[in-house]
């Protein structure tokens, strides 16, 4: 159904010769009038305004409040109409199909409602209209006072289903109803809305609610708090030119532009209000280059009500998009040592979703605001808004509202407010547990534009300009060029597509940097060094990164713990049987939470005491845990409700903090390299002297390892053992240097014929054993006899397949051995 709206070309040329009344808008001005002294009731309105922008968002106009109101604004660049008499919002958005109005031309908007009334003929018709859907349709069509153009556009409107239930109905744009779909109410209110005369929609409201009455005020180009005005669609105010803003209605005629120069006493101005068109430039996008890169905005001073918009554009899945926070509450002493409670105010990606996080002192939100994955490269839009405990976000018009515990209603924060990302020296912020990607350091990666706080915008491209922000540039553009198809990972590092950038994940490759072309440096633990990181301050953490390899010959030795001097938290990697096990405990009990069943504990991974490299990984995300061994992933989920994990230190090789754990794992003997917790490569850093809380007396570099050594003088000389626990399986290691040519280096004897030898023959390393089937000799094809006086590495072991190994230094002999299968030892 297409309606053709002519007009009188003559009357359009004449119009132009008035005398214009026109304000420039920058996003902080606006004027209003003051209609307390001469309140609106009225059943018929005519609203006319012209505007010219280049900002896709902002509030035009706006007068009424609670249930009685008008809004017009400018949402992502089309037109949108809220009327409500009473009874609901009536809704209305007019858009050219090619482009948008924020194209820095002029146009022309009319807004009229009248009050009609009609002799029912039958039809039933839906009587409540909660919201217009417009659908664009090309036309061309003879119309009484002429023929309109080709191409031009035109709209019909259609209800969209009310949450009562009622039906989908197509209500054509017609002058009169034409009784096709059915009849509107015997009274109703006839809306319609047209800009530059062409593009026009009209609804009807609801039958009950006939007049629109307001004692309020007008408000134009903006007003105090924009995101707090009733039906508001935007949170911003508007920045650009309005001219000839005029209402009337059967009694009376408000030149509202004109009112505002002539300076009317009823007329109030607020901010550097200019009275001619002015270019306003729009606000630039920023891009954030690095997760680095970061932009510091002003302290927010929310307090009770507060509104924050803004675009944003990425691929990548996870980043930090805003942060601030409160003043530490408590005094100094009871802090000391204690998680720091504060406000704080943050907005995160994570894995693709966007979540809202809050905090105003009795109890934070976390809030998941989009309900599908927001890193498309597309444009998302967020809107917040917040009265006391109550408010909403909104992502790309999907509103979530929410509601904080009983208590403040005052968020108070006292920190600069930063966007995108965080200082990389961060003495002095408080970084609640609860914002995962602050203590991952996960910094955003991508495009802002169109940042309005509080209604007022942020020129966040001057900002960058002004603090000199490293990685962050006054552009945003989306490369279609795939950066990972030159290959730039070395090393063997796994390249990831970013936004505009590659990612080198270098976990596992012992090589750090952004192209995995930096040595990672190895640390080397003979069984009584270790490697202490004592963290600055006590950190509490809900999500982790970790990753390391290492290589040892030993079964049994811790790789690294997180510890606390005042709980049995523990986050702890350490080889049990050629195994690495995961254990994660939180100390439920100290803080009266609700009590878990005890450590949760994951394993990966076998025969892991090889003497090679094995590259492992642990990601935590709340209850949910990931380990993996050389890319083989277990999972496991944590049980009961508490998922904090508090820590002072980082420790590797042995465990110092031993008040809180009964077994305490067995020193480490082999190498580390690549250390990383939640993004910091904690061993470079240390060697490098980077950070000053590295305790150690390891050794740094790939040295050979001489673990507990003792000397036997003469051939009479002997150390007495424990009987070696061979029955089933078996693995022993040992290393020696000598100058004779033969010798006895182990024996132990068994039930029976049982038995098994370690000997050196004419300088080779020759294993004997008995099972029971009779002595079975296996050889060490060494290249040169080993009494040089060098340190050598013997590992002997059986599994439960009878697979016996002998290996000396890097060469390897294997047999397999029938009948009996198990080796029954006794004695010394």
């Amino acid at each position: 159904m297409c309606v053709c709206v002519c007009v009188d070309k003559e009357a359009r040329e004449a119009s132009t010769g008035k005398e214009e009344s026109v304000a420039t808008f920058k996003g902080n001005e606006f004027f209003c009038y003051d209609l307390s002294m001469t309140p609106i009731q009225s059943s018929t309105d005519e609203i006319t305004l012209s505007f010219r922008t280049l900002q896709r968002n902002g509030l035009m106009l706006h007068t009424g409040k609670s249930a009685d109101y008008v809004n017009l604004s400018l949402k992502s660049g089309a037109v949108w109409l809220v009327i409500n008499l009473g009874s609901g919002a009536f809704e209305a958005l007019v858009e050219p199909v090619n482009g948008k109005f924020n194209d820095n031309a002029w146009h022309d908007v009319k807004v009229t409602r009248n009050l009609r009334q009609h002799s029912g003929i039958g039809h039933a018709m839906v009587n409540k209209l909660h919201y217009m859907e417009i659908e664009s349709l090309l036309c061309l069509l003879d119309c009484s006072c002429g023929v309109c153009g080709p191409g031009e556009i035109f709209r019909d409107v259609r209800t969209q289903e009310s949450e009562e239930g009622d039906s989908f109905h197509t209500v054509p744009v017609n002058e009169e109803w034409c009784g096709v779909c059915g009849f509107p109410p015997e009274i109703y209110n006839k809306v319609t809305i047209s800009v530059d005369g062409i593009l026009t929609t009209t609804g009807y409201t609801q039958e009950d609610y006939t007049m629109l009455g307001s004692d309020d005020f007008f408000y134009i180009g903006g007003s105090p708090n924009t995101a707090d005005l009733p039906g508001s669609p935007v949170s911003n105010n508007f920045m650009g030119c309005l001219k000839d803003v005029v209402y009337k209605n059967n009694d009376f005629k408000l030149e509202l532009s004109r009112l505002a120069i002539e300076r009317d006493p009823k007329i109030s101005l607020n901010g550097d209000l200019v009275f001619r068109c002015e270019d306003v430039a729009a606000l630039d996008p920023v891009t954030f280059e690095t997760p680095e890169s970061y932009i510091a905005l002003p302290r927010w001073d929310t307090k009770k009500t507060s509104s924050i918009s803004f675009d944003f554009r990425t691929t990548e899945p996870s980043g930090l998009l805003l942060f601030s926070h409160g003043k530490p509450q408590g005094t100094k002493e009871q802090r000391h040592g204690r998680e720091l409670k504060t406000d704080y105010f943050a907005m995160e990606l994570l894995d693709g979703f966007l979540f809202l996080l809050m905090d105003m002192g009795s109890g934070s939100i976390k809030l998941k605001a989009s309900n599908k994955k927001v890193n498309d490269g597309e444009w998302c839009h967020v809107d917040f808004q917040r009265e006391g405990r109550k408010g909403s976000i909104s992502v790309n018009s999907r509103t979530m509202p929410f509601n904080s515990n009983e208590g403040s209603e005052i968020l108070d924060l006292d920190s600069d407010m930063y966007l995108g990302g965080l200082p990389e020296t961060r003495q002095g912020l408080v970084l609640p547990p609860e914002v995962w990607t602050a203590l991952l350091n996960y910094g955003y990666v991508g495009c802002v534009r169109d940042l309005f706080i509080d209604g007022k915008s942020r020129d966040v491209r001057r900002l960058a300009e002004i603090q000199s922000a490293p990685g962050v540039s006054s552009f945003c553009t989306r490369e279609l060029q795939k950066r990972c198809s030159s290959a730039p990972c070395g090393n063997a590092g796994v390249c990831k597509e970013g936004w505009n950038r590659y990612i080198c994940d270098c976990t596992g490759t012992g090589f750090l940097g952004s192209n995995c072309e930096i040595e990672a440096t190895v640390l080397s633990y003979d069984g009584s060094m270790y490697l202490k990181i004592i963290m600055p301050g006590t950190m509490h953490t809900e999500a982790e990164d970790l990753a390391l390899r290492f290589m040892s010959q030993r079964a049994y030795g811790l790789l690294v713990a997180t510890t606390s001097k005042e709980s049995a938290d523990t986050l702890r990697l350490e080889l049990d049987g050629g195994r690495v096990k995961l254990t994660v405990n939180l100390d439920c009990i100290r803080i009266d939470c609700n009590l878990s069943k005890g450590p949760e504990t994951l394993y990966a991974g076998q025969k892991l005491n090889d003497n090679e490299w094995h590259a492992v990984k642990v990601v935590r995300r709340g209850k949910n845990l990931q380990l993996s061994v050389d890319n083989v992933t277990v999972e496991g989920q944590m049980t009961g409700a508490h998922t904090r994990l508090e820590f002072h230190n980082i420790e590797t090789g042995i465990m110092t903090e031993r008040r809180f754990i009964s077994v305490v794992p067995s020193n480490f003997v082999g190498h580390l390299q690549g250390l990383t917790v939640n993004g910091v490569p904690y061993l470079d850093q240390c060697k490098n002297g980077d950070i000053s809380y590295c305790e150690l007396n390891a050794r740094f570099g790939m040295r050979h390892i001489i673990a507990d050594p003792v000397t036997f003088r003469s051939k009479g000389s002997y150390l007495a053992l424990a009987t070696l626990q061979a029955y089933a399986s078996m693995h022993l290691f040992f290393q020696f240097k000598t100058t004779s040519s033969d010798g006895l280096i182990l024996y132990n004897s068994g039930d029976g014929s049982d038995f098994i030898v370690v000997e050196l023959v004419k300088g080779y390393v020759h294993y004997v054993f008995d099972l029971g089937n009779g002595p079975s000799l296996m050889k060490g094809n060494s290249d040169k006899p080993l009494n040089d006086n060098q340190w050598h590495n013997v590992v002997v072991s059986r599994d439960t397949n009878n697979m016996h190994t002998l290996k000396i230094d890097s060469h390897t002999v294997t047999q397999h051995s029938n009948g009996a299968r198990n080796l029954d030892l006794k004695g010394k």
